[in-house]
Order: structure tokens, then C-alpha cells, then sequence
């Protein structure tokens, strides 16, 4: 009798924090909810320098390391020189499709279908297929892209964001509508777009999908994104051409793991670090190529790299280090993917759900405005409070809608 009293109390116990966790989480989104509501999910963008009215009237803008300057200058300040800059709040494609997501998530699928409406207006005109960029033009070290030059990153996650909102709708009705067929139509145009715009070499064994069309840099989460988003597409359609290639391309960068199941960045010499969020990203799309194909061809490999991205990434009360050798900066964008990682492979290790729900304590404590919104990073020296709509809420607002979602539907008591 005493023990199943004690047992018993246990159970309350736990009821009462998982209770407690769940109420949090549900504040924390609501709060960012209304945050991002009053913002019409519009916003800054941590990279959005050089949209400044002043900088792109003036003769410092044709000079390519200036360029790259001005960018670092907004980029690494806690400072916001942005409305004295000139620099106007816009919308995001990359982050109006993780907000959709977000609301499919929630269940919640007129506003994502608003947020959808939207992004159909912000296709790239001039490629193959059907493409998305960023509302910025971008200076990175190896190269230029203007506004209205596609990325296979944001092509990927607006695709992804319509057939969420597609799988949704048809698991409420019987039959297909005009819409959900229209959609799929739009996520095989992002699969021509990839196929026909971004392969930067071919072989009997491998390809490999470039980031940007005309650059040649290869980056591993980008070709692994754009073989996921293949996948998933030949689920649908059972496109043979779509399973082939994305197989090739996922070997490509399964072959890049490390002895100690690390990945580095990308390929060339100043790409080679190993960094939290983009490790994420590659478990997360490697998972969903296993999943849309039913080929579990590099469950090892996916297993040994994800139990690497656990102990190598995180602090034990869940704030997250960047690179694997380095705590700072803490960014938010590692909490909100290390949050979806541990949801998306939960199958794989125990430790998965109780870091998910760890990670957003931590980052709801330490890195939630009380007006709503994430904080972008905190350094050894100061934090860095610029709210970005797509770097920051966008993907806390993501992440949170899938813990959430994840917590409704399954036995997620246990802390």
C-alpha cells in the first residue's frame, strides 16, 4: 500500500510538471503569435544590409568587399542601425513558409493558406521551374545574389510548406480538390527548378545540388535539402527520375561524414567548420529522404550522426553551443532546429522528446522578449536583441508548433 502511494504521488507528480511545461510552451507561442500577428510577419532580416536606401545610393555599394562590410557591420551589431540606414522591414519567403508550416502545425490552416497566397506572389521569374529567394540582396565571400535570385534553401522550405499545407487538407476530406492537385503541381515545378538549374556535377554514382544557380560552391545541407524535398515529392508522385537523383545526392554528402560521424559545412577551405543548426538540418533531411523513400539504406550512419549532434552540441540545461568546439554565440536559430531535430528523430534515440522540451525552456527563459519576440544571440559580452523575423521568430514559432503538437499527441509526461 505505501509503495503504490508513493507511485502514485510520483505520477501526480509528474502530471503537474508536465502540466507546467505545456502551459509554458503554449504562453511562449502565444506570445509570439501575437508578437508576429502585429508584425503581419514582416520584418528585418539578420543579412538585410544592404537593402539600405543610403548604401545602394552610394558608390560604396559597387565595391565587393564593401558590400561584404556593410552586411558583417549589421549583421554582427547589437545595435540596430537599420531605420537610421534606411532599411525597410519586408516579408521573407523562407520565413512566411515556416510560419505556414507553423499554422499547419496548429491546425490552423486558413492562415496558412493566407501565408501561402502571399508566397505565390514572391516566385522567381527567369529559371526553370519554380524557385524562391530571399527580399535581400546578399554578399557572401564566394559570391553576389540580387534580389530576385533564387536558393535552393528557400525553394525547399516554401515547397515543404505547401504539400504541409496539402497532406493536411487531404487528411480531412476523401478526394483530392483543384487546390491540393495545384499544389502539387507548385512542389514538382521547386523539383524542376533543383534538377534543372542546380546540379553542379554528375556522375553514374553522384550528383551534387548547388545552392544558387551559376555558383559552384557545394554545401552539404543544401544538396541534402533539395534531395529530402525530391524525395518527398516522388512519395507523391512516384516520380522514378526524382528517387534516383535525390539517392545519388544524399550519398554525395553521407560520403562527407567524418570518421566521428561529424559534417563539415561544405567543400571548400573556409567551409569546413562544424556548426549545430546546419548539422540539424542535414539529420533532418537524411530522416525524411529515409522516410519518403522507405529506403533505410544509411540508418547507421544517420544514428551514428545524430548521437554525435546530441552529445556534441548542447549544454546539459539545454542551451545550445554553436560549433562543435565553441559555446558562443548562442543563437536562437540553433535552439528552434535543435528543437525540430530531436522531434524528427525521436525514434532514434530516448534522450530525444526530453531534449526537445529542454532546449525550448531554456530558450523561452533566457531568450524571450516579454513583448513576444526571440532574441537573435547572446555573446560572451552582450545580447544581441534585434528581433528578425525569419532568423529568429519565424523558426522559435516553427519549432514550438511542432513541440507543441508533438506533446498533444503522444505521452510526452516524462521529463
Amino acid at each position: 500500500m505505501a509503495s503504490y502511494k508513493i507511485s502514485e504521488r510520483f505520477v501526480r507528480f509528474q502530471v503537474c510538471l508536465f502540466t507546467e511545461m505545456m502551459n509554458n510552451i503554449k504562453s511562449s507561442l502565444n506570445k509570439l503569435y501575437e508578437y508576429c500577428e502585429g508584425e503581419k510577419y514582416k520584418g528585418w532580416d539578420v543579412f538585410d544590409g544592404l537593402n539600405s536606401n543610403i548604401f545602394k545610393l552610394s558608390p560604396f555599394y559597387r565595391s565587393q568587399i564593401l558590400r561584404l562590410a556593410w552586411i558583417q557591420l549589421f549583421k554582427r551589431s547589437f545595435i540596430n542601425f537599420r531605420r537610421i540606414a534606411f532599411v525597410p522591414k519586408g516579408y521573407n519567403a523562407k520565413g512566411l513558409a515556416l510560419f505556414a508550416s507553423g499554422f499547419v502545425s496548429m491546425d490552423k490552416l486558413e492562415e496558412a493558406e493566407l501565408l501561402m497566397n502571399q508566397l505565390k506572389g514572391l516566385v522567381c521569374s527567369g529559371y526553370e521551374g519554380t524557385c524562391w529567394g530571399y527580399n535581400f540582396d546578399w554578399q557572401a565571400r564566394a559570391f553576389y545574389v540580387p534580389i530576385g535570385k533564387p536558393n535552393i534553401v528557400t525553394t525547399v522550405f516554401v515547397a515543404n510548406a505547401f504539400l504541409d499545407y496539402a497532406e493536411a487538407k487531404s487528411k480531412k476530406q476523401k478526394a483530392k480538390s483543384k487546390k491540393e492537385l495545384d499544389i502539387m503541381k507548385i512542389a514538382e515545378g521547386a523539383c524542376e527548378f533543383i534538377l534543372k538549374e542546380l546540379v553542379l556535377f554528375e556522375d553514374e554514382e553522384k550528383p551534387c545540388f548547388g545552392y544558387i544557380p551559376g555558383e559552384q560552391a557545394r554545401v552539404h545541407n543544401a544538396n541534402m535539402l533539395g534531395a529530402a524535398l525530391l524525395a518527398r515529392v516522388y512519395s507523391h508522385t512516384k516520380n522514378a527520375d526524382y528517387y534516383e537523383k535525390s539517392k545519388k545526392a544524399m550519398a554525395y554528402s553521407i560520403k562527407a561524414l567524418n570518421p566521428d560521424y561529424s559534417w563539415p559545412y561544405g567543400e571548400l577551405p573556409h567551409h569546413q567548420f562544424i556548426d549545430n543548426f546546419h548539422t540539424g538540418y542535414n539529420l533532418v533531411a537524411l530522416k525524411e529522404w529515409m522516410d519518403y523513400t522507405g529506403n533505410n539504406t544509411w540508418k547507421e550512419e544517420l544514428g551514428n550522426a545524430y548521437k554525435y549532434f546530441l552529445d556534441t552540441f548542447w549544454l546539459g540545461d539545454g542551451c545550445p553551443k554553436y560549433y562543435r568546439n565553441s559555446l558562443y554565440p548562442v543563437d536562437i536559430h540553433c535552439s528552434a532546429q535543435g528543437i525540430v531535430t530531436c522531434l524528427k528523430l525521436k525514434d532514434y534515440d530516448n534522450r530525444s522528446v526530453p531534449m526537445a522540451k529542454k532546449i525550448a525552456k531554456w530558450a523561452i527563459n533566457n531568450m524571450q522578449d516579454k513583448e513576444g519576440f526571440f532574441y537573435y544571440q547572446k555573446t560572451r559580452w552582450y545580447t544581441n536583441k534585434i528581433p528578425y523575423i525569419r532568423w529568429s521568430q519565424a523558426w522559435m514559432f516553427y519549432a514550438l508548433s511542432k513541440l507543441s503538437h508533438e506533446c498533444q499527441n503522444r505521452s510526452c509526461i516524462i521529463i
